[in-house]
């Protein structure tokens, strides 16, 4: 004990009482209260947290006058992390048969691709396997932009058709 007694009991608020003696608690200093800590338990309502969700990226088609650069964009409205990227694509006609790539995929200005070449659109299927991504967070706002090539568009009315689909945490 120090020379005062009732000086060593003003801090006893840091400390834990155990079995084996005194042992210093840490405190948290500059961290903020979490979300859960501040809502109450409500029966019947999902807590919140982070959860998988889908941001959708919508839709385009290369047709014989859409040239061969497309984008899909999307938008969150809640802060997103994009994990797993899913292009839907249909081929209409005979000449509907160039290769779709990825060129770009940027969450605001910042390239998500560690390379400048380009991936075959095929990567980011429904069905493909390992395509686990770690994109930078996107806040409220940020836009989301995929930039799509196609090696030979379409001519007279046959046309690909794609859809994407972000899907990732979000905040609920």
């Amino acid at each position: 004990m120090g020379a005062n007694y009732f000086d060593d009991l003003a801090d006893i608020g840091d400390y834990d009482l155990g079995a084996l003696g005194f042992r210093r608690r840490r405190k948290r200093r500059g961290r903020s209260v979490p979300a859960r800590r501040l809502l109450p338990n409500v029966p019947g309502v999902p807590a919140r947290g982070l959860g998988e969700q889908p941001l959708g990226l919508g839709a385009t088609a290369f047709t014989a006058t859409s040239g061969t650069l497309l984008t899909l964009t999307g938008q969150p409205q809640r802060p997103f992390r994009g994990r797993r990227l899913i292009l839907d694509i249909t081929r209409t006609g005979a000449s509907a048969t160039g290769l779709v790539t990825v060129t770009r995929l940027d969450v605001g200005a910042d390239n998500q691709l560690p390379g400048a070449g380009a991936i075959g659109a095929g990567a980011f299927g429904s069905t493909a396997v390992g395509v686990d991504l770690d994109l930078d967070p996107a806040t409220p706002g940020v836009i989301v932009t995929v930039q799509l090539n196609i090696s030979a568009a379409p001519v007279m009315t046959d046309r690909v058709d794609i859809s994407g689909t972000l899907i990732g945490q979000a905040v609920r």
